[in-house]
């Protein structure tokens, strides 16, 4: 009997992450103030150690490494952040 694809047929229909190696999936978009990208990014923080407890106290692994590359790609956006900070914020612009 042939099988029906649709969303509720099960776990086959989850989609593949198609991302490149190199390609940014957090970056900071300029005329955005740093102190709200900083917040932002405090806020992904907060859910990578939510991710990170919960997947210790649960046993879950899966979660723990997803707490560990969410804590990455927010470790670069804060030294993004921090490298455009002196251009933002040059004498002449004072």
């Amino acid at each position: 009997m042939p099988r029906n694809h649709t969303p509720s047929s099960g776990s086959d229909n989850i989609p593949t992450p198609s991302y490149k190696p190199s390609q940014q999936l957090i970056t900071a978009i300029p005329g955005i103030p740093t102190a709200q990208a900083k917040e932002q990014a405090a806020r992904l923080l907060d859910g990578a150690r939510y991710l990170n407890h919960t997947g210790i106290m649960l046993g879950d692994h899966r979660r723990v490494a997803a707490s560990h590359y969410l804590n990455m790609m927010v470790r670069a956006l804060f030294d993004e952040l921090e490298h455009s900070r002196p251009h933002a914020r040059s004498p002449a612009g004072r």
